[in-house]
């Protein structure tokens, strides 16, 4: 039997342990509370992250509900807001818009007029053909083969933002207040004034884009759980997004030869030589396959002028290659 000195001692002990065993419990419940209410922000930001870019682009809203689709043969096509189309028959032209909108020179020779209210325009070059375009506040694009560009007819609010399916070079006109936007379905270029080349095809696994002055700020859509990714480049640098794996790298670069279709060449170094006829394809808009998987490996460095003929083009690729070709049915075959 306990006396009462050893009763009172094991009662202290009793509730202690009591204590003790609380504590514990109100640390774990707090310490689960804490963890969940992280939980809850970091699910909240994402999503509220997501969904702020996925509306935050007017024009892609537009582009996806007209899907006005890119031609492969025929002329160069000005479509004004969804409706009228005005056909340009020229392999190379020349759009400039008025600094109203409202009034658009074709090649120097023939204007049309329109609306300048909250409307988009699109033009559409197939393959085989380029343009060049000088928008209302003044910035220029050359669009090369296979390629479209939507914009707003005059640039309003605290953005100025085009969409791009295909390729172009873009002179950016400088405004400081209202920052430029290149969009594409891979992602989105800002830019406040700088020259730089986008290649955003279709049928390429692949969005790049190089910097020949300025600066630019690229967001993707990466692999983390917070949405969008963005990177910043600086002139002579090449970004290549590879929309399959999500990832995107960035290298110094020789620009010039990612700049040199708006001038007439192509310029390659160890370009391999499939990647040289899809490019050769939709500038001449001619079919061009390749049968030897080897040959498709096979690298070529040197100039093309674009100048010459097709059939040209060609046999300068002949001569400092092991390929060799026939025609059949108009069709270029590579073995």
């Amino acid at each position: 039997m306990l006396n009462e000195e050893e009763k009172r001692l094991l009662k202290n002990k009793i509730n202690t342990s009591i204590t003790d065993y609380r504590n514990k419990r109100k640390k774990r419940r707090i310490g689960y509370y804490i963890t969940a209410a992280a939980a809850v922000t970091i699910v909240f930001f994402s999503v509220r992250y997501t969904n702020n870019y996925q509306n935050s682009s007017a024009i892609k809203n537009y582009v996806d509900a007209t899907d006005i689709s890119i031609d492969k043969d025929g002329d160069v096509k000005l479509v004004l807001n969804d409706k009228d189309e005005v056909k340009i028959t020229e392999k190379a032209s020349s759009i400039t818009y008025s600094n109203s909108g409202g009034e658009v020179d074709i090649n120097n020779s023939k204007k049309v007029e329109q609306s300048s209210e909250n409307t988009f325009n699109t033009i559409i070059v197939p393959y085989g053909k380029r343009t060049k375009i000088t928008l209302s506040e003044g910035t220029k694009v050359w669009l090369n083969s296979g390629s479209k560009l939507t914009y707003p007819v005059v640039f309003n609010g605290d953005k100025r933002e085009v969409h791009l399916t295909g390729e172009a070079i873009f002179d950016v006109k400088h405004n400081k207040k209202q920052p430029f936007y290149v969009v594409t379905e891979d992602y989105d270029i800002k830019v406040l004034g700088t020259v730089f080349n986008v290649s955003s095809y279709g049928d390429d696994f692949y969005t790049s884009t190089a910097l020949e002055r300025g600066s630019v700020e690229i967001k993707y859509q990466g692999n983390s759980i917070f949405g969008k990714s963005s990177i910043k480049i600086t002139p002579g640098t090449l970004a290549i997004y590879n929309n399959k794996t999500k990832k995107i790298r960035s290298s110094r670069v020789d620009v010039t030869k990612y700049m040199s279709w708006r001038d007439g060449k192509f310029i390659f170094k160890k370009q391999r030589m499939d990647m040289i006829v899809k490019k050769l394809s939709r500038y001449y808009n001619v079919a061009i396959s390749i049968e030897s998987e080897e040959l498709k490996k096979q690298t070529f460095s040197g100039h093309l002028d674009l100048k010459d003929s097709v059939e040209k083009v060609m046999e300068v690729l002949k001569q400092s290659t092991d390929l060799k070709y026939k025609i059949e049915n108009g069709k270029f075959v590579i073995n």
